[in-house]
């Protein structure tokens, strides 16, 4: 009839070899190539086994399940992406925990360092309190040689303060005397400054001047202790006086001088004495002695007679100030020798009080260095005593960081076998039910593991190994039972390189998806909605998941495309050509997740190859872990 049949064999494991070996070849590993060629041969085991567990399982289940070559280049891609993941994680913990033990082991060194540096700051400290005890004694021997100078200076000061005091009490006393004697010298002068030299010329012309005249010329030559005549007693007017006529002679040379006024003027008042006093009482005593009566005489008379007066008046005033003035210049001699022996006084009490701060200064460097040093030792005392408590308190810890980071290499080593196990339970397992899982695990994929030497961890629980407690937990929450079955599934739909299928019939693992993408904005729609077209274009654009449930056995071919993941990428954008024809906005956030209410679906195998087809329906046992875990 003219028809060809074209047969599509399942792949032969050198084929599947071949493929494995195209992607892990070059894939950097931290194992050697031996290793990575068994890698490359189990994975060919891997596909096989399940190949043939297929069978098995429509034999004991009446349950279709397909493997087809697409599930194996998921499960090398699953397996190089979750190897590169783990082994960061690995890595990172690794360099954590090495790093928490360098650091353990540098406090415990810094921790000795500081012991030394607190030894040595001791051995500093006790040095410095000597220093300080013996400036200490210095300064107090000084402070008490400084009090005994000071109380010396005291009392010097304190009797030339007194002596000070009564000098300037006897000063006042002398200056108040001789300030009586004062208006005497006034006066002399006064009454020189009233002769004017022609005065005396007139008076030198006169062949026989008036009586006064001559007594009182007698009186200027007594002051300036010229020779003179015996004088005789006369009557004179009524009274007695001296006759001076025959001195007069003597005046009138006296007169003569051309500086006659000036060495009156300048007249040396200490000359006269008490002698010179009593020899001119008689001629003062006359009643005409006085400058009144010398007016009518003459006027240079009346001038020296008020000199004559005042000289007198001034001695009699003066030689009761003069012992006062000499007892003065006595007292201030005194006064100068005590106050330079005060000086000298307070000379000594200045070097010996500089020499005392000069000590207090160095005491209180020393105090300050003794303070730092004492500050400095607390310090180091307190970061020593925390850096023990600290070490002391990681003591445990670093027995198990010590453990731990010797397992880091054999853990990585193990990666190579772990990740293929982990990697085959979620590319290959999500159709089995919750026996046939455990089945392939340990029979086959730990198994063939095992006997080709390939590093693995014994009895490697592969839930706990693909997610941790804190996002199981969270899905918990989110409405996903907790039992080990419905974990698995949620690994399996979170971790699958493909779209999954949700074979639900109770309907837990559509509620679970509903609430984990509820805070996503998840579109829930179904293939024979009139807007699932549109539905479908705007969750690919916005990056927001979609849900299609209650499908059947196929879906709509216009999602073929996504479930091929034909993503086109043009610059920073990406998009994906529909089966019509046309480009719609792909944002790597989609999700697309289906589901079925169907208890036994028989998906084709090209079906399988697109999705990830898992097995929902809870089982006996399934359902009484659930009861438990309420």
């Amino acid at each position: 009839n003219g028809c060809t049949i074209d047969w599509f064999l399942p792949w032969p494991q050198d084929a599947l070899v071949a493929v494995s070996t195209k992607f892990i070849g070059d894939f950097e590993m931290a194992c050697d190539e031996s290793v990575k060629r068994k890698l490359q041969a189990h994975m060919g085991g891997v596909h096989v086994a399940v190949t043939k567990a297929c069978r098995e399982y429509f034999d004991k289940f009446r349950r279709n399940v397909y493997v087809t070559p697409k599930s194996y280049l998921s499960f090398i891609a699953g397996y190089r992406s979750l190897y590169d993941q783990k082994l960061g994680e690995v890595r990172v913990l690794a360099d954590k925990i090495n790093s928490g033990l360098s650091k353990l082991f540098d406090a415990k060194a810094d921790v000795k360092t500081m012991q030394m540096d607190l030894a040595a700051k001791n051995v500093e400290l006790a040095e410095a309190q000597k220093v300080s005890a013996t400036l200490l004694k210095e300064i107090s021997a000084n402070t008490t040689v400084a009090e005994k100078e000071k109380a010396k200076v005291n009392v010097i000061v304190d009797a030339v303060t007194a002596k000070a005091s009564a000098i300037a009490a006897q000063k006042a006393e002398a200056e108040a005397d001789l300030a009586k004697a004062q208006p005497a010298l006034d006066a002399a002068l006064a009454a020189l400054d009233s002769i004017k030299p022609k005065d005396i010329t007139n008076l030198k012309a006169m062949k026989n001047p008036p009586d006064l005249v001559k007594r009182v010329f007698d009186c200027v030559l007594l002051l300036r202790q010229f020779p003179i005549e015996k004088t005789k007693w006369q009557e004179f007017k009524g009274f007695m006086c001296f006759n001076s006529s025959e001195n007069y002679p003597t005046s009138v040379k006296m007169m003569g001088d051309s500086q006659f006024l000036a060495k009156l003027i300048a007249f040396p008042k200490e000359r006269i004495n008490d002698e010179t006093c009593e020899l001119l009482a008689p001629y003062f005593a006359t009643p005409d002695f006085n400058p009144e009566d010398a007016a009518k005489a003459s006027n240079a008379a009346v001038g020296l007679c008020g000199w004559a007066q005042a000289m007198v008046t001034y001695h009699e005033v003066a030689k009761v100030v003069d012992p006062k003035i000499m007892m003065l210049r006595a007292a201030e001699a005194e006064l100068a020798a005590a106050n330079k022996e005060k000086q000298t006084a307070e000379d000594a009490l200045a070097v010996v009080q500089s020499n005392l701060d000069a000590m207090q200064t160095k005491f209180e460097f020393a105090m300050g260095e003794k303070k730092k040093l004492e500050d400095d030792a607390t310090a180091t005392q307190y970061r020593m005593d925390a850096a023990s408590t600290l070490i002391n308190a990681l003591a445990g810890e670093e027995v198990r960081w010590t453990e731990q980071s010797k397992q880091f290499d054999l853990q990585i080593q193990r990666l190579t076998g772990d990740c293929a196990m982990a990697s085959s339970f979620v590319s290959y397992l999500g159709p089995f039910n919750k026996e046939f899982r455990d089945l392939l695990c340990t029979r086959d994929f730990y198994g063939d593991l095992f006997s080709r030497g390939i590093p693995v961890t014994e009895n490697l629980d592969v839930t706990r190994f693909l997610v941790e407690e804190s996002e199981i937990g969270e899905w918990n929450l989110q409405g996903l039972p907790t039992d080990e079955l419905s974990i698995q599934n949620g690994i399996m739909t979170t971790r699958a390189t493909r779209y999954p299928v949700l074979v639900d019939p109770q309907g837990q693992g559509l509620a679970w998806i509903k609430k984990r993408e509820e805070v996503n904005a998840m579109k829930t729609t179904t293939l024979g909605d009139k807007n699932f077209r549109n539905h479908l274009e705007d969750c690919m654009s916005f990056g927001k998941p979609m849900l299609i449930e209650n499908i059947e056995e196929t879906l709509d071919p216009i999602l073929d495309p996504i479930l091929e993941k034909r993503i086109v990428r043009k610059g920073k954008n990406a998009i994906i050509v529909l089966s019509d024809g046309k480009e719609v906005d792909f944002s790597d956030s989609f999700a697309l997740y289906c589901t079925s209410r169907l208890p036994n679906p028989h998906y084709s195998p090209e079906f399988s190859a697109k999705t990830l087809v898992i097995d929902f329906t809870v089982t006996m046992v399934g359902l009484e872990d659930q009861l438990l875990g309420k």
